[in-house]
């Protein structure tokens, strides 16, 4: 079997304070976008995973063997699985790939054993396993709020054309919500998220309170965002907690200019173009 593992961006992240259990509390709207890890899957007796990426953990310590054993003990009938992944997404990014992972994972292992597990059971299941993973189950734009667990669904009326550039550089998220530079949110200026957004709405709402925290420690990241928006992008932002800074372009030429651009002039860099899938 064959599933796809779809990236994402926050196009924007409002932190508003600490909640009693360490995480903080955040408001953020959030896309899939066309970058995609390849997962192949098939029944076998144990558990194996083998990953393109060297720096990626294939043991216990990989999220998708996490996944696998709380599955395995609510549905003993599944003996194994081995995995083959594909990373194109990178990690240490602000792009979800181990989420994405983890829920195209436990997708995909119950419907090659036929569990037809009940979606309140999945979303528990990936809410212990990570703080962002349960939007990873949903299949259009959402706002993530509580510690990323609670997911409201919206609509997102067009298309755009993204420009992800990433140092080679990976940033903790625990180190970046713990900074003495973290910028918080008002709840209450967080009233006009909406349930349907056009483009005119995104741009009009692209903030994102991690960058207080990042920027003055990564100074090549704030560096990315202003020549983004030098290169045409009409709005550029962190995604997440880092590292990768995302521009959004309305026109695809301009956007094609602005990848040319980076490839020559950040050749160090991870630069993909992407577009949103709503």
């Amino acid at each position: 079997m064959f599933v796809r593992s779809y990236a994402k961006v926050n196009l924007n992240l409002g932190v508003i304070g600490k909640r009693w259990d360490g995480y903080h509390e955040i408001s953020s709207l959030v896309t899939k976008i066309s970058l995609y890890d390849s997962i192949y899957l098939k029944k076998s007796d144990k558990l194996s995973i083998k990953c393109n990426d060297k720096s990626i953990p294939t043991d216990s310590g990989n999220i998708i063997a996490k996944t696998f054993k709380i599955m395995q003990s609510k549905y003993p009938v599944i003996k194994g699985i081995k995995v083959n992944l594909y990373k194109n997404i990178p990690s240490g990014a602000g792009l979800g790939g181990g989420s994405s992972n983890a829920a195209a994972f436990l997708n995909a292992v119950d419907f090659l054993y036929s569990l037809r597990m009940d979606f309140s059971e999945k979303k528990d299941i990936m809410a212990s396993i990570g703080s962002d993973t349960v939007f990873f189950l949903y299949n259009q734009p959402a706002i993530m709020r509580g510690r990323g667990e609670v997911i409201e669904p919206v609509i997102i009326d067009t298309g755009f054309y993204l420009l992800l550039v990433k140092p080679p550089i990976s940033i903790s998220t625990g180190e970046v919500y713990n900074s003495g530079n973290l910028a918080l949110t008002p709840e209450d200026a967080l009233s006009n998220m909406q349930t349907h957004y056009t483009y005119s709405d995104i741009l009009k709402q692209s903030y994102n309170n991690l960058e207080s925290a990042v920027f003055p420690k990564y100074d090549v990241i704030e560096t990315i965002k202003e020549k983004l928006l030098d290169r045409g992008a009409d709005v550029s932002l962190l995604s997440g907690s880092g590292a990768t800074v995302y521009g959004i372009f309305s026109s695809r030429k301009i956007m094609e200019s602005a990848f040319e651009y980076f490839i020559v002039n950040f050749n160090d860099c991870f630069v993909k173009k992407a577009v949103n899938i709503n």
